[in-house]
């Protein structure tokens, strides 16, 4: 019985929509008439799904709400609310406004405004330590040690990955190395990422849901033989399985919002050290290291 319990945990915390989707399709032709109806519902309504009662869900689509147990069940979940979960998620992920972002997190939990900063705070201070007990130092030293013997670096990051690009390209910079923003100008990121040549090094941010952008021009670069180092937040991310190292950065979420205080901390540790090893070197620059 524990294990069962286990196995659903996993599921749960594993699948994402596009996942979910695809396990709902393989397993239809083996449903009843009942839970095919709430299959179709299922794929038809998330956002009825995510934020509606199991009541109001099991009667839109004229079924009792056992129904809707079973229908977990055949997914090999242990509820139907984690169902709702998986969705829920990925609702409150592709809502930019963060207007409408808490609207949906003010139906769904408590949501509590004075409480911010020491709840924002202590997550963040939570994927610090996470992040340092989970890089190692030989991870740094090959990261470094790419970026050091790449002819030119460009970076790579779309939405909120920008920030993270931004900040590294201004860090490094101050190391008086060839930095390159891949930043799309006028739909132009072909045309820049032509520019990428065996030699160079990509280093590339995503996180979840991964700009589609960045991942494919990722996996077109490493194609053509190009470096590519990268910073996001699963082992199993599109941009991840297409990299030379991959840095899996874990942030601190409070609710909908998540931070980049983790990714940023890397980011520094990576143009200091990249820094330290040019200085190894013999190298002396004139401009001053990033603050």
């Amino acid at each position: 019985m524990n294990n069962q319990k286990d196995k659903d945990v996993d599921t749960e915390k594993s699948l994402n929509w596009g996942e979910l989707q695809e396990l709902i399709k393989s397993r239809y032709p083996q449903m009843s008439k009942r839970l095919k109806q709430v299959a179709k519902f299922v794929l038809e309504n998330p956002d009825a799904v995510a934020f509606e009662t199991i009541a109001v869900i099991s009667e839109r689509i004229n079924v009792p709400p056992s129904t809707l147990i079973r229908f977990a069940s055949a997914l090999d979940f242990s509820g139907f609310n984690e169902i709702k979960q998986v969705i829920k998620e990925v609702k409150l992920e592709n809502t930019s406004n963060y207007s409408n972002r808490i609207q949906l997190v003010r139906s769904q939990q408590s949501w509590e405004s004075d409480e911010l900063l020491p709840r924002f705070a202590k997550a963040n201070r939570d994927a610090l330590r996470h992040l340092e007990d989970t890089v190692t130092r030989d991870e740094i030293k090959q990261a470094v040690e790419l970026m050091r013997k790449a002819r030119h670096i460009f970076l790579l990051g779309n939405g909120r990955a920008h920030t993270v690009a931004t900040y590294l390209h201004y860090a490094l910079n101050h190391i008086d190395k060839k930095i390159f923003m891949i930043s799309g100008t006028g739909g132009m990121f072909q045309e820049q990422m032509s520019n990428v040549e065996r030699g160079d090094l990509l280093l590339a941010i995503s996180f979840s849901p991964y700009s589609s952008n960045t991942c494919e021009l990722a996996a077109q670069a490493a194609n053509r033989g190009v470096t590519v180092l990268s910073i996001t937040d699963s082992p199993i991310s599109p941009l991840a399985n297409t990299s030379q190292q991959s840095f899996i950065v874990q942030e601190a979420r409070v609710d909908a919002f998540r931070s980049l205080s983790a990714s940023l901390l890397l980011s520094q540790v990576l143009a200091i050290g990249l820094a330290d090893s040019r200085a190894d070197e013999g190298f002396t620059g004139n401009n001053a290291l990033p603050e």
